[in-house]
């Protein structure tokens, strides 16, 4: 769907679409908004879900991945990097009965260099005859509109342009022609200028003839790995995040019938300000279940036992003053007294128990704005000049790295495994 408005001062303005406004991209189509409905938006029954609905332990899904009971190996396979490559090996694994491990150093998943990149769903009519990349590259871009209609992550199947403005430029395209040919890639075609500036018409005028291939899209990347590692989760691959993989080691003759494990270690951090919150409220720093009786969870005890006294008492107080109210062997006075009394106790214990906490606004939590939560942020504090995040700070995990939030280890974690696949970028 695309819309263009031509003018004689200048080139054509044009209107496209975007995900998510009035509509959504589908299996590489746009579908408006009042189309939706049975298509972009899909039956509930027919996804994939945690059954549970409630917020995941700190820094890690709720589930643990399917032990095997056979030996003493807890994983199958630890994929190491949880980006859009390791998502989708983890996705794709999660069909088989294995016990799968994802970790992320990050502190969260698509914060490497997946966050980063240009979302290029290339046609393969770039790659060397012979290559890996020739091998898989056509086959792989064929994927992603049945991809999309599974985890609906926005594709938009756009297609690509290669320009050429001048005659050796266009012997490239007819190489690049050529080169498709030989990988498999379909529907390439040379478009001449006519056609050319009919397409596009705000291209570089000197523009003389592109290699067009439709088939060529576009992917936001961090929504692409979301959709990916999320499936994942929902079926069963276990996902721990803010893990920066330290060793690796090779265990021989662990594996049962003498094969060979690996062991690998791993540090587990946390903000420091987190770390610093918790260690002041008596818990646990790595998030766990409190160490001991923290005060928080100390004085929520008290509160619900006091609440709950009040309750008791006051409702066998008003009882008893009903009964005696309703007693025909009491004179009148005593019986209005009981009454009075009862009503009077009942009102207490109400205001007692249904009273909001201390702090303005009658204690109701007023929702802040977003300006006001993004000013009220420190900035990432890296190693760079004057605390900036530098280069080095961004090679793991971005400004999402344990050096730019100021990253604290909170525990050493080993794990066994059979298999080790490294995804990690950088």
């Amino acid at each position: 769907m695309l819309h263009r408005k031509t003018s004689m001062s200048g080139p054509a303005v044009r209107k496209l679409p975007q995900h998510g406004v009035k509509g959504a991209y589908y299996a590489g189509h746009w579908v408006d908004l009042e189309d939706c409905a049975g298509t972009y938006q899909p039956n509930p029954s027919d996804c994939s879900g945690c059954a549970t609905r409630s917020t995941c332990p700190r820094s890690r899904s709720r589930n643990a991945a399917r032990v095997r009971a056979d030996d003493d190996f807890v994983y199958d396979v630890v994929i190491v990097g949880a980006g859009c490559i390791g998502g989708a090996i983890a996705r794709e694994l999660s069909r088989y009965r294995l016990s799968t491990l994802l970790l992320e150093s990050a502190d969260d998943v698509s914060q490497g260099a997946t966050k980063g990149n240009s979302g290029i769903v290339h046609a393969g009519y770039d790659d060397a005859p012979g290559s890996q990349h020739a091998k898989f590259c056509w086959s792989g871009n064929q994927m992603f509109p049945q991809l999309d209609r599974e985890l609906r992550f926005g594709y938009q199947m756009n297609g690509s342009l290669v320009i050429a403005t001048n005659e050796k430029e266009r012997r490239v395209l007819d190489e690049l022609m050529e080169r498709g040919r030989k990988n498999g890639v379909e529907r390439l075609r040379i478009v001449e200028k006519e056609e050319l500036f009919e397409m596009e018409p705000a291209l570089n005028p000197k523009a003389i003839a592109a290699l067009y291939s439709p088939d060529a899209g576009n992917v936001i990347p961090y929504e692409f790995a979301i959709a990916l590692i999320e499936n994942a989760v929902d079926n069963g691959v276990e996902l721990r995040i803010r893990r920066e993989v330290t060793d690796i080691k090779r265990v021989d003759g662990g594996g049962g019938g003498g094969s060979s494990s690996f062991e690998v270690t791993v540090r587990h951090w946390e903000p420091k300000d987190y770390v610093d919150a918790r260690s002041r409220m008596g818990k646990s720093v790595d998030g766990s279940e409190p160490a001991g009786k923290g005060n928080g969870g100390c004085w929520s005890a008290i509160t619900t036992i006091y609440r709950s006294g009040i309750a008791v008492s006051s409702l066998v107080i008003a009882g008893m003053g009903v009964m005696m109210a309703m007693d025909g062997n009491v004179d009148d006075d005593a019986r209005m007294r009981s009454a009075v009394a009862s009503t009077f106790v009942l009102l207490v214990a109400a205001v007692l128990l249904f009273r909001p906490p201390p702090g303005g606004n009658g204690g109701r939590r007023v929702p802040s704005s977003l300006k006001d939560i993004v000013d009220k942020c420190p900035p990432p504090v890296g190693t760079g000049d004057v605390g900036k995040v530098g280069v080095t700070d961004m090679f793991s995990g971005g400004s999402g790295s344990w050096n730019a939030v100021g990253g604290v280890t909170v525990g050493i974690e080993t794990v066994r495994c059979r298999y080790v696949i490294n995804c990690a970028g950088g």
